[in-house]
């Protein structure tokens, strides 16, 4: 399986992952040939882009961190602010992870709309806060308080127009005001529900403060901010920034992972952003890389060096290890590096 924007898919390739739709309906599944007209929804629908099976990509597996179901059914409750189920789907969430071994790694490329982005975003950064807990060695309890305060960091969104959420330009410094208010929204939506710890939400309203006290909404720096919140802004914004948008385009998973070094001690807590590194590969699974020799591919697997990966070469159809093998010792991934080749089989 190997992942392909939208713009490069053509009719005739087979689907590697079921695409759902709301109410967790799918759209089309697994193994479907795709025509023009399928992939002319796709364009409408905003995805950015597919996961295709073909013979190159076979033996390329991606797994789920969670259950596709759980991580729909946590973005519908996100979506109708539906606190007792985000509770539930919170539990589920820690517990499937928990479940998933030692060694976990985001390397699924989500598959999200335009019109889900703010929905799916949650889960994603409700995900991603979970496994940097893990990391940390919260207990069961505290992981989910953690995983809560990520699905709910941007439920104040509700309260803002959605003109202004979804608008397909840069936002005035007046709709820029507006927007922020979200995260004190998203705190007085939570702050009589006891049900719901303390931690949580003053995660929740406190997931926009930078290290350095220029954040807001309250200009906390440093030891201030508790820390679910320091990380949830790590994590909220590598999913934004790596998510395609009606009025941008996605960075480079690379270079999402190299602003939040450069903003270490600054924007984010450094610790913070040095166990993230450790839980979401530089180079996921089946995105396709350029070297400097000129050759292309999909990533087969990491290595414990995040920036040499295992490739395979569509020219050779070998596996090369960038991390061990002598004759590519010199080469690297070219910068902008998640790519789109033209290859088909």
């Amino acid at each position: 399986m190997r992942y392909v924007s939208i713009e490069r898919v053509k009719p005739g390739m087979k689907l590697g992952k079921t695409i759902f739709g709301d109410q967790n309906r799918v759209l089309l599944s697994n193994n479907s040939s795709l025509s023009e007209e399928y992939i002319a929804r796709l364009i409408d629908r905003g995805y950015p882009g597919i996961y295709i099976q073909d013979e190159f990509s076979e033996g390329i597996v991606i797994e789920e961190v969670i259950p596709v179901e759980l991580r729909n059914r946590s973005a519908q409750a996100v979506k109708d602010c539906d606190l007792d189920e985000l509770q539930n789907v919170a539990v589920e969430i820690v517990e499937a992870i928990l479940n998933s071994g030692e060694h976990i790694s985001m390397d699924i490329m989500d598959l999200r709309t335009y019109d889900n982005y703010t929905y799916k975003h949650s889960v994603n950064v409700a995900v991603i806060t979970t496994i940097i807990g893990l990391y940390l060695k919260y207990s069961h309890d505290e992981l989910v308080d953690l995983c809560l305060a990520g699905l709910l960091h941007d439920i104040g969104k509700t309260k803002i127009d959605n003109n202004i959420i979804n608008k397909p330009a840069k936002l005035t410094d007046e709709e820029y005001s507006i927007v922020k208010e979200h995260a004190r929204f998203s705190y007085e939506m939570l702050q009589d529900n006891w049900t719901i710890s303390s931690k949580t939400r003053q995660g929740v309203l406190h997931h926009h403060e930078n290290e350095n006290g220029t954040g807001y909404p309250d200009k906390l720096m440093g030891d201030e901010i508790l820390i679910y919140a320091k990380i949830i802004h790590v994590a909220d914004v590598y999913d934004a920034l790596t998510s395609k948008r009606p009025y941008k385009k996605p960075f480079a998973l690379s270079e999402a992972i190299e602003y939040l070094m450069g903003g270490g001690n600054v924007l984010f807590d450094t610790e913070i952003v040095h166990i993230f590194i450790k839980t979401v590969p530089v180079y996921p699974k089946g995105t396709e890389v350029a070297l400097s020799n000129g050759e292309t591919g999909p990533v087969v697997s990491n290595t414990s060096n995040p920036l040499r990966p295992i490739v395979k070469m569509y020219d050779t159809k070998e596996e090369i290890n960038l991390n061990t093998d002598m004759d590519y010792m010199n080469v690297i991934i070219v910068p902008h590096t998640i790519v789109e080749c033209d290859y088909s089989q």
